[in-house]
């Protein structure tokens, strides 16, 4: 018990700082890289590492029937959710970006009270709430700054693919080793993402020339450590605990990402930031050691 403690805590710790970092790599890499072949490609390796890792240790390749569920849950999780998600981010600060997606806990809490059947529970609802009443306050003054309506609408639609993935698909085949699980959803997620891009004509405007350094940096920090280690440290949680206490990283991600923006974008944090931080902590805390109410 105290080992699956240290291991949720590590995870946790992994989510919060990782994928707070990961909004501001996407908008470097997108700089000069097609956001849906980046997106593609950098779960395409990050899979196929994984895959060919779980088979050194002698792990079974995915059944095919695994390979369904994997692509299932890597079209939800990669090609309708990250690879937009970069997309958007053409067009819209990372942080904006960060502060719109921490909405997703309430989708997904949604979707698992649906799922499980279950109540949320006081404290779970109570951390909800008060991480919502942070959010709220934390984007108030950053969406009157975006004009971008529809790459707005296409966050709500990746937040949605997200959040459906994240609960439903907990229920779908998979691998029972969960780096071959990883891997294959990625893989899978990848490919499809791959595949979009080249559908919507990104490799004819692709120019390998006009590439940055700072951009093949940015992939494959993406790659590495924001696909190989989050992602598996994401679905290692999902198979170990509540999905609605593994959205919690949602609420700390915006404060990652626009402490990030502040430093090298030269974002401002206000006071109005500083106070939706002392919301969102408390939120965390109650979100992640609150348990489901009985049916």
């Amino acid at each position: 018990m105290q080992q699956v403690r240290a291991t949720a805590l590590l995870c946790f710790a992994t989510l919060y700082l990782v994928w707070g970092s990961t909004y501001l790599a996407i908008r470097i890499a997108v700089e000069t890289l097609p956001p849906f072949l980046l997106a593609g490609t950098r779960f395409v390796l990050a899979g196929s590492v994984l895959l060919l890792w779980a088979g050194g240790r002698g792990s079974t390749w995915p059944t095919a029937r695994e390979w369904i569920g994997a692509a299932g849950i890597g079209a939800c999780l990669v090609t309708f959710s990250n690879a937009p998600i970069v997309w958007v981010e053409q067009r819209i600060a990372s942080g904006t970006v960060a502060v719109f997606a921490a909405g997703t806990p309430l989708l997904i809490a949604l979707f698992n009270r649906q799922r499980t059947r279950t109540a949320l529970g006081a404290r779970r609802a109570a951390g909800l709430a008060l991480g919502t009443i942070g959010i709220v306050l934390l984007g108030s003054s950053t969406f009157e700054a975006s004009g971008e309506t529809m790459r707005l609408a296409v966050l709500g639609f990746a937040m949605l693919a997200w959040a459906f993935g994240s609960t439903w698909g907990r229920d779908w085949p998979h691998a029972s080793d969960l780096i071959t699980a990883s891997g294959a959803q990625m893989f899978a997620g990848g490919v499809l993402a791959v595949i979009a891009g080249l559908m919507l004509g990104e490799w004819q405007s692709f120019d390998a020339a006009a590439v940055s350094t700072r951009s093949v940096v940015a992939w494959a920090y993406l790659s590495v450590v924001g696909s190989m280690i989050a992602y598996t440290a994401y679905q290692w949680l999902l198979a170990h605990i509540d999905a609605t206490a593994v959205t919690s990283y949602t609420y700390v991600n915006p404060i990652i990402a626009l402490a990030l923006g502040a430093v090298f974008a030269g974002e401002v944090i206000s006071p109005r930031i500083v106070l939706a931080t002392m919301l969102l902590v408390p939120a965390v805390v109650l979100v992640v050691t609150g348990k489901q109410a009985a049916h």
